[in-house]
């Protein structure tokens, strides 16, 4: 695949890395479900985790900026309507 085909790509799944994480946040993130079990609230903060830092991967290698992998893995990207 070329610079311009595999740029195009990134920005794609960006886009639906980004589309499915702030899903994942609104309805099972933050379902009030969810929010009781405190050991399912542990369990989907990894999982938020771990989509931001690929979200943050692909945003860096589309930018031709070295990935900077284990960046996200201490942060949220979007955490209950805050970005930090």
């Amino acid at each position: 695949m070329d610079n311009i085909g595999s740029e195009r790509g990134l920005h794609e799944i960006i886009d639906r890395a980004q589309l499915i994480l702030t899903s994942w946040q609104a309805f099972v993130e933050e379902h009030p479900e969810t929010q009781l079990h405190p050991h399912l609230v542990s369990i989907s903060d990894e999982v938020t985790d771990l989509m931001a830092a690929f979200y943050l991967e692909a945003s860096e290698m589309a930018v031709n900026h070295t990935p900077v992998s284990g960046l996200a893995t201490e942060m949220k990207m979007v955490k209950k309507n805050h970005l930090i």
